[in-house]
């Protein structure tokens, strides 16, 4: 049977339980089986996605993660078994993350060495032919379609990734299907009058997908009934067929100062109200576009602004009073210069232009949100309206890190304001106390604990950060980190 058994019979006893033909994982394993002996590639690599997808769709310990990996190689063997549960094992290898993988190959080892091989098809999965690539995207920046053809001998499919625009790129929709020519003529009908559809390199497909697919499998806790996490696995494999280039245009912080200048040296910027407001507002909202390297500067749809004057802002900057009482003017003025910067068209710019004063009417409610308030407290010493986007978030999460903003602190203290040292001090002993041991070594854990804090806060030394974020990469979770820095592996779990 092998040198390791087929893959453990000691983790497959663990599994026996949930073994049984009403089981969902069995159902999909017996379907699947049944795809793989109809040598039906494409189908196969699908059903075998969808059952990846598990690993992604909510959140689980490392151990549990280790159980999961464990039923869909061992349960899947038993149940198959022979040239199917090897074909079925060359599908995980194909699809499956690092760990996954590393199980799949040493139980397709196993069963090698047992004399067992997959069928001759095999040696397609995960290697069809790339063939032509659409874009549809909204002109004024706030969400892009892209649409990748492959080829299996005669039969061809596509695959499709909405992109969300308006903060990271982030993947909306994710799909795969046979009908390539109905998924691209569909895309094609269904553009609206802000909206372009045109062909693009594979190449440039790979540029503008693989970042959303590399950030969709770091996120946790997906919606079980959203259905782009099933494609989630093959969908990346897809990606890894295309080609690369380096055409991509990475913006700088100079770049972003230029439109700025441009804008209060233009008409709209001279009817931008208060000087003082002018200059903030227009280094505000063009420096968004840092966060993003491929992002031009300027650019802004309905959606985009939203989230730059209802979340950005109000998170982020302590207003005075001449830039606050200038922000409607400045901002219709930098938009409407923003549309005309970017060339849009007559019906791009209504559109844009149509959904400015109904964002405006609502910024106060959020300026003044509670969460928005406390969020933007945590900065106000680091931010400046140029502000480079991309390290001040890094900023913010290190700050909330060390303090946790007042909805995630203890009872009792979320009125106390973190960002004066005794404020950080008092949430810091309510968290930590009750782990503290008695007598003297509870207030050296607890001095510990603070010291860590203000070395967290302040950014000083920077090797704390830097630890902290190693551990927590481990799958500590932030008070166990603390527990850690500050000298205590009782919290840890260690």
């Amino acid at each position: 049977m092998g040198k390791k058994n087929r893959h453990s019979a000691t983790k497959a006893s663990a599994l026996a339980e949930s073994a049984n033909e009403d089981n969902p994982l069995n159902r999909a394993i017996a379907r699947l089986g049944a795809t793989i002996t109809a040598g039906d590639v494409l189908d196969a690599e699908i059903q075998t996605s969808a059952l990846l997808s598990l690993l992604y769709m909510t959140d689980r310990s490392a151990d549990e993660t280790a159980l999961l990996i464990a039923a869909l190689v061992t349960v899947a063997l038993e149940e198959m078994g022979g040239p199917e549960g090897s074909a079925y094992l060359r599908l995980l290898v194909s699809l499956g993350p690092r760990a996954v993988k590393r199980e799949a190959s040493e139980a397709l080892a196993d069963l090698t060495a047992d004399g067992v091989y997959p069928p001759e098809w095999v040696t397609s999965i995960g290697r069809p032919t790339p063939g032509q690539a659409w874009r549809l995207y909204d002109v004024t920046g706030d969400r892009e379609v892209v649409v990748v053809t492959y080829r299996y001998e005669g039969a061809e499919h596509a695959l499709l990734v909405a992109i969300d625009l308006v903060e990271l790129p982030l993947a909306g929709l994710i799909m795969i299907g046979d009908d390539a020519g109905g998924m691209i003529k569909t895309l094609g009908d269904q553009a609206e009058p802000w909206e372009r559809y045109e062909q693009i390199t594979v190449a440039e497909a790979r540029r503008r997908i693989e970042p959303v697919l590399i950030r969709a499998d770091e996120q946790e806790g997906f919606d079980p009934e959203d259905p782009s996490v099933l494609f989630l696995p093959l969908a990346r494999s897809r990606v890894r067929r295309l080609p690369s280039d380096d055409a991509g245009q990475v913006y700088a912080a100079a770049d972003r100062a230029a439109a700025v200048d441009e804008f209060l040296r233009s008409t709209d910027g001279a009817d931008a109200g208060d000087p003082e407001a002018a200059r903030f507002w227009a280094q505000a909202l063009t420096g968004y576009s840092g966060r993003v390297p491929g992002e031009p500067p300027a650019q802004v749809g309905p959606q985009k602004l939203s989230a730059m004057l209802l979340v950005y802002v109000p998170s982020t900057f302590t207003l005075s009073a001449a830039v606050h009482d200038g922000v409607r003017s400045a901002v219709t003025a930098w938009v409407r210069w923003s549309a005309v910067y970017r060339g849009l068209d007559e019906a791009a710019i209504e559109h844009l232009m149509s959904r400015v004063p109904e964002i405006l009417d609502d910024f106060q409610d959020a300026y003044d949100e509670p969460f928005n308030v406390a969020a933007r407290g945590y900065l106000r010493d680091l931010v400046t309206s140029d502000i480079n986007v991309a390290w001040l978030e890094d900023q913010r999460a290190r700050r909330e890190f060390a303090v946790p903003l007042p909805e995630d602190r203890e009872p009792g203290v979320w009125e106390i304001d973190a960002t004066e040292p005794d404020g950080r001090a008092a949430v810091t002993v309510a968290e930590f106390a009750q782990c503290a041991p008695e007598g003297a070594a509870g207030e050296t854990f607890l001095a510990a604990a603070k010291r860590v804090v203000e070395e967290l806060w302040h950014d000083d030394p920077v090797k704390t950060w830097r630890e902290a974020k190693r551990l927590a990469a481990t799958g500590l979770g932030r008070h166990d980190v603390i527990h850690v820095l500050a000298g205590d592996d009782r919290g840890s779990g260690v």
